[in-house]
């Protein structure tokens, strides 16, 4: 935050004063702008740029008196791009070299680094809105609610009514998962004033890592402004921000040894979140997030300014052609694998912080400052991407890439994927072996996790009343009687058991995707998408899947509707696929296309490994998750709890496996007695789950 004591700043306080102080609540604007940070100035600007104000009721709540130059803005353009152009007026100085950790400086003149002081971007919007008879009321802004397609804006100064609201409120980032990253860019700078000319006023350092690095990345980064002025700041990358005392100590060495004695002009402090958390889309149609809100800022640079500028022309590209709906959706396109990137970045920076110092040193040293730019611009292609990658420490990424697939479930797809191939390569040698193959890799499976997910289910009593003698008790015999219901009404329990379980498969992936299961249509939608998953597994093995329905007792007759019901094998897979894809392209999550995917590929695969590939890899890894985050427990601490549990079913299925055995051993018996005892397990585990899954959401 620079501090300077300049004349314009009474003059823009004496601008804001004329604002308007008071709420006229039978006033309804068009457009209600929360905050004046760079997010809204710039879409201010550009909709004024178009003409898009006229005859516009208009209103900005900004708290502050913004009359410091509380940020610096830079950013990297063409001479001849819009941006430029459009802000050449508060443009304060230009850099047309650029030396990278005193390496010999560069020529940078096709694409040169523009200086913008906040104070001035401030003034600039100000005087405008002040022209236009716009106010700025000095309130805080609280909760919007929305009534009749009307929202309300409730702030210190009463309700505000608006058609349509720009949020540049940033939450806080204090209930991040613990899948998410977040580190601080946090820096102290001085403003000096030196006795001799001593800086090159049209180049600037941007990285210099001489500077011990004290278990963070840590570089000083220098702007001058003339040959005896300049802007140099001290910047950490880390989890921890810079200590003030500690930076002007080594600033202060740093600047005598290299500069000689020297005047403060002004100082400077602040922080830039860099996180891989992206912020949601406002949940009101007609609220638009924006600056840091709508996910501008690059979390591995800080740099967010140029973003905010395409991200103002887009926003009045839609008022222009009146495209209002949805409005809250308004997003600047952006390459997922930059984000990749990204996160990748975050982690080593997390992780092995020293390391950021050779990551930046290489890439400003092999590659070119233009490649450079287009790279943190987003504007690379792969082949660009790979050379740059080629010049950085591999081993340190590889590694951060394996931290990044064990936190998103990336390594167990991996996993999952790598065994299915391994799976059809033996079986187009051997049937008999991939077979063998694959049934080993579901005992350990089911060993690991199948089994153990559900063996904790003492962990989730909803009230503790009771002992652990008596859920045990009142849990077996739920199971027993349930185990009496398939005995004497088979056709009933198989039936219900696909209806709960199908309620409890989407349950589960709508727990994953992070919807909360709080009204009666999500509900419906997670029966709708566990049944799909059953009946696409169920119909793509039909002939298999009657062999083993057949051997249930009193289910002998289903083999006489074979033909019938192979009428809608084809019907029912495709429209279960198709549904799933609907949801799929719903929600746009990685974790459901994966879902997808592992039922493609059962396809092909005996009925119980393709079921099992779903049940294990999918169903069980998710809902072991879901347990270990809300419990508070690590996997193996949760293993342990579940082991005594885990024996006893075992035991069970053990002894259910030596009685078929004894008798006529039948392949599709045993899976039919398998898929009998499953189905009494799984009773009060999925009641238990359930109410699990909704606690969670009562707790939020």
């Amino acid at each position: 935050m620079l501090f300077y004591d300049l004349p314009l700043i009474d003059h823009i306080m004496n601008k804001t004063k004329s604002s308007t102080t008071f709420i006229n609540n039978e006033t309804v604007y068009d457009f209600l702008f929360i905050g004046l940070g760079a997010g809204n100035s710039l879409i201010l600007l550009s909709l004024l740029k178009r003409g898009l104000i006229s005859n516009k009721k208009i209103a900005v709540v900004e708290p502050t008196k913004k009359n410091t130059n509380d940020k610096t803005y830079c950013f990297w353009a063409s001479p001849n791009d819009s941006i430029v152009n459009d802000l050449k007026p508060i443009i304060s100085h230009y850099y047309t070299a650029i030396e990278v950790n005193g390496s010999p400086s560069q020529n940078i003149e096709k694409q040169p680094y523009y200086f913008i002081k906040s104070i001035d971007l401030y003034e600039h919007i100000i005087n405008k809105l002040v022209n236009e008879d716009i106010p700025i009321l000095s309130f805080y802004a609280d909760t919007i609610i929305s009534v009749d397609e009307i929202y309300h804006l409730n702030t210190s100064g009463g309700t505000l009514k608006s058609k349509f609201i720009f949020d540049s409120r940033t939450p806080p980032y204090s209930q991040l998962s613990s899948n998410e990253i977040y580190l601080n860019q946090s820096f102290y700078g001085l403003h000096i004033k030196c006795e001799k000319p001593v800086f090159l006023k049209d180049s600037f350092e941007m990285m210099n890592f001489n500077v011990d690095q004290s278990d963070f990345t840590q570089f000083f980064y220098t702007l001058p402004f003339s040959s005896k002025e300049s802007l140099i700041e001290l910047t950490r990358f880390g989890s921890e921000k810079i200590d003030l005392d500690y930076a002007k100590k080594i600033l202060d060495k740093k600047i005598k040894a290299e500069y000689g004695s020297y005047e403060i002009v002004a100082e400077e402090s602040g922080c830039i979140p860099m996180t891989s958390y992206q912020h949601p889309k406002n949940d009101f149609q007609g609220v638009l997030n924006t600056g840091a809100k709508a996910n501008l800022i690059k979390p591995s640079t800080g740099y967010g300014f140029k973003n905010m500028y395409n991200f103002a022309s887009i926003v009045s590209d839609n008022i222009y052609n009146e495209n209002f709906k949805p409005f809250n959706q308004i997003s600047l396109h952006k390459k997922s694998r930059f984000r990749f990137y990204d996160i990748l970045l975050l982690t080593i920076l997390l992780k092995w912080p020293k390391k950021g110092k050779k990551i930046f040193t290489n890439l400003f040293k092999s590659q070119n400052i233009y490649t450079i730019f287009l790279f943190l611009d987003e504007k690379t292609t792969v082949g660009q991407e790979l050379k740059i990658f080629a010049s950085l420490p591999i081993f340190t990424f590889i590694k951060s890439l394996f931290i990044h697939l064990k936190k998103t479930n990336g390594l167990r797809y991996l996993f999952s994927f790598v065994s299915v191939l391994i799976y059809f390569i033996i079986h187009y040698y051997s049937n008999v072996t991939s077979l063998n193959f694959g049934y080993f890799l579901i005992i350990i499976g089911l060993l690991l996790v199948g089994i153990p997910h559900g063996s904790v289910d003492h962990l989730l009593k909803i009230e503790n009343k009771s002992s652990l003698f008596q859920f045990i008790l009142k849990y077996l015999l739920l199971i027993i009687f349930y185990f009496l219901i398939w005995h004497y009404f088979p056709l009933f329990s198989i039936i219900f058991f696909i209806l709960y379980s199908s309620f409890h498969f989407g349950e589960s992936e709508l727990e994953e995707m992070g919807i909360n299961l709080n009204s009666i249509s999500i509900y419906i939608r997670s029966f709708l998408i566990g049944l799909s998953i059953l009946l696409f597994i169920i119909f793509t093995h039909l002939n298999e899947s009657i062999e083993v329905i057949s051997k249930i007792g009193g289910l002998e007759n289903i083999k006489l509707y074979t033909n019938e019901l192979i009428m809608f094998k084809i019907p029912l897979s495709l429209i279960s696929l198709v549904y799933l894809s609907c949801e799929f392209l719903l929600f746009k999550k990685g974790g459901f296309l994966m879902l997808i995917l592992i039922l493609i590929v059962g396809c092909k695969m005996p009925l119980i490994l393709a079921f099992s590939l779903y049940f294990i890899c999918q169903h069980s890894l998710n809902a072991w998750g879901h347990l270990k985050l809300k419990l508070h427990i690590n996997s193996i601490p949760l293993y342990k709890k579940a082991l005594p549990y885990l024996i006893g079913a075992l035991s069970l299925f053990l002894a259910l496996f030596i009685f078929d055995f004894i008798g006529l051993f039948d392949l599709y018996r045993l899976q039919a007695d398998g898929f009998i005892f499953l189905a009494c397990i799984s009773l009060p585990h999925v009641i238990l789950m359930h109410l699990f899954y909704k606690k969670k959401v009562l707790e939020n």
